[in-house]
């Protein structure tokens, strides 16, 4: 025995002392008495999960509304357009760019109004002919490379999305939000959860999730989390204006209050609507909750372009007797009311470098944000510019609070209170749960639900224990022939078989895999690959030993002689793994992976291993006639 022989000895018992830590700690959801010792879970934490298809669980499928997020990116492009006309036309200087201020935005309005038309498109609108003569398509291509001339008729410019833009678009916004959602599941500790997208659509797989865990992990994955910072236009007359013969069919009341305006401003008569209703029971259908009537009765306004109307709950359990007498709102019910905004925003969710639970001075919970460095900065001129007026933080559409910016806010540091102060515990896990997503980043576009499944784990069971039987008869059947028919050799084999199965699982339990029917198809495909690796080698030798070669020198070129045909017929299964994962869908991909992680695993046994055994047969036992059957 040669000192080759000994390292090559080594290695194979290194690697299955490792394969063994490796798949010790996932032992114990088959049996507790099983449990791995502290040291072992610490060094080797890798465990293999069951798959949806196995255990039961939570299915989940979405659409991602890509026209919103290409209507989104339009509404974008449009704000940032007024921005940069107003340097086009010569109203500021492109240094002013990044600190416009409102009186500045107007003066741009006097020479241009820019419209959203439909889905996609902006309208120019010039004052002059000598204002439209600075507006050329090498500034468009420079400044906005997306949009595109579309027609021009007198002073009016139509702008629409280019087409070559729009497919990459929609392929972004699928992309953003696979990625936010997986980060957002990663951030609730669900590690075996599997998300898939495939064309506009999203698939959350999390095995073992019960109904328990239902409600929270479809709110945490399909909320939007769109975060805004707007400054509220007290002064404006548009609700104030509006007929109230209309408010009254609608069953919407209109109201005002004295806030400030500006530092000039410290006091004027801001008009919202609001209207209010007993919460809408879970069985009570055709109800109408009150924030549904108020959304409603928005959606038939004719907002300014500029503008926007917003709503936020009122916080009735924070009103005294006679406040509610005033608003004719009784205790209990559900309440809503507007805010009338500018529509631009300097600031939003994707500013947030960091977001965390905290306490105010009530002992409420609240989310305490970091703005990252842009963001900290635009929020520092923004809330500078707006000194003694009222700045919304809007949450997908509903401000959740409204205070008066005191003075320039530094530091990028903002502090979000919650509407529902009623319930402490409500309000802690809506904190807890608004930290996820922030932290998660926000969907790039909103999520039509699709299907929604709660998979019980019966099913997956039934089809387990079937197949898992049949594969241990499958195996077991193939042990026993290799054992009878090859004999010495094929007890090898066996071993090499039983090998093959261990690296195969441990390597799977150190990537955290999830174990599906797919995979548990692919581990039987490598048990009969390994095994034809065995026998492919074992007649090698069985030829040279039937042309009279020496026991040692027959096993040396059995195995130098079979060596390409084995790694030939594996490498273009190896390929046929590859192109099945790159183009296949998700169980199609997992059965994929199995089967390349199963092919190394038996050149590694079926070559380098059973080499190891062979020459300990013969070396180390001096075996002079090996019985090859």
């Amino acid at each position: 025995m040669d000192r080759q022989f000994y390292l090559r000895l080594s290695t194979v018992f290194v690697a299955i002392v490792a394969a063994v830590l490796a798949l010790w700690p996932s032992l114990e959801s088959i049996n507790e008495d099983w449990a791995a010792p502290e040291w072992v879970r610490e060094v080797f934490p890798g465990r293999i999960s069951p798959g949806l298809d196995i255990q039961g669980g939570l299915r989940l499928m979405y659409e991602v509304e890509v026209d919103e997020y290409i209507r989104d990116r339009r509404d974008r492009y449009s704000e940032q357009m007024v921005r940069e006309l107003g340097v086009l036309l010569g109203v500021y200087d492109d240094d002013e760019l990044d600190a416009v201020s409102r009186e500045q935005i107007a003066a741009v309005g006097e020479k241009v109004t820019v419209q959203r038309v439909g889905r996609r498109d902006v309208r120019l609108v010039f004052s002059s002919a000598e204002d439209k003569a600075n507006f050329s398509n090498e500034w468009l291509r420079e400044k906005f490379a997306d949009l595109r001339r579309a027609s021009d008729n007198g002073n009016t410019i139509n702008l629409t999305m280019r087409e070559d833009r729009l497919e990459e678009l929609r392929e972004r916004a699928v992309n953003q939000a696979v990625r936010t959602i997986s980060d957002r599941v990663d951030a609730l500790g669900i590690k075996e959860a599997t998300v898939i997208g495939r064309e506009s659509d999203i698939i959350v797989e999390v095995p073992g999730a019960g109904e328990e865990e239902f409600d929270t992990i479809r709110d945490i994955i399909a909320r939007t989390a769109r975060l805004e910072f707007k400054v509220l236009d007290d002064e404006a007359r548009f609700l104030a204006e509006i007929d109230q013969e209309q408010l009254t069919a609608a069953d919407i009341q209109r109201s005002s209050e004295g806030v400030s305006a500006g530092e000039q401003r410290p006091n004027v008569e801001s008009v919202y609507l609001y209207t209010s209703s007993p919460p809408c029971g879970i069985e009570e259908e055709g109800c109408i909750s009150a924030r549904q009537r108020l959304k409603s009765f928005i959606e038939t306004l004719d907002v300014p372009d500029d503008h926007q109307v917003v709503i936020s709950r009122m916080d009735v359990a924070g009103y005294t007797e006679r406040a509610r007498e005033q608003f004719g709102i009784e205790d209990g019910d559900d309440a809503w009311r507007t805010y009338y905004v500018f529509r631009t925003t300097d600031v939003t969710g994707e500013d947030v470098d960091s977001a965390a639970v905290g306490f105010d001075e009530n002992n409420q919970a609240v989310v305490n944000i970091q703005f990252n460095a842009s963001g900290a900065s635009e929020f520092e001129d923004m809330t500078g510019r707006n000194v003694k007026r009222r700045m919304a933080i809007i949450l997908d559409d509903v401000a959740e609070s409204a205070p008066v910016i005191q003075t320039r806010i530094g530091g990028g540091r903002c502090q979000i209170t919650l509407g529902n102060t009623a319930n402490y515990d409500e309000t802690l896990e809506e904190a807890r749960s608004l930290v996820v997503v922030l932290e998660a980043g926000a969907l790039p576009a909103p999520l039509r639900p699709g299907n929604e499944q709660l998979i019980g784990p019966t099913l997956g069971r039934d089809s387990v224990q079937k197949g898992a039987k049949g594969a241990v008869v499958g195996v077991l059947l193939v042990l026993v022939f290799m054992a009878v028919y090859y004999q010495v050799a094929g007890v090898i084999a066996d071993v090499m078989v039983l090998l093959n199965l261990l690296f195969l699982l441990a390597i799977m339990a150190a990537f955290e895999a999830t174990l599906t029917l797919p995979g548990v198809a692919a581990i039987a495909l490598t048990v009969g690959m390994a095994v034809d690796a065995n026998v492919l080698i074992t007649e090698r030798i069985r030829e040279e030993l039937r042309q009279g070669k020496s026991t040692r020198s027959a096993v040396d070129q059995g195995f130098r002689r079979a060596f390409w045909s084995v790694f030939d017929s594996q490498l273009t299964t190896f390929i046929a793994g590859v192109v099945l994962f790159q183009y296949g869908t998700g169980p199609i991909k997992g059965f994929a992976v199995m089967l390349m992680i199963g092919i190394v695993t038996s050149l590694f046994t079926g070559i380098f291993c059973s080499k190891v055994f062979f020459d300990w047969v013969v070396r180390g036992l001096k075996v002079e006639r090996l019985r090859v059957g």
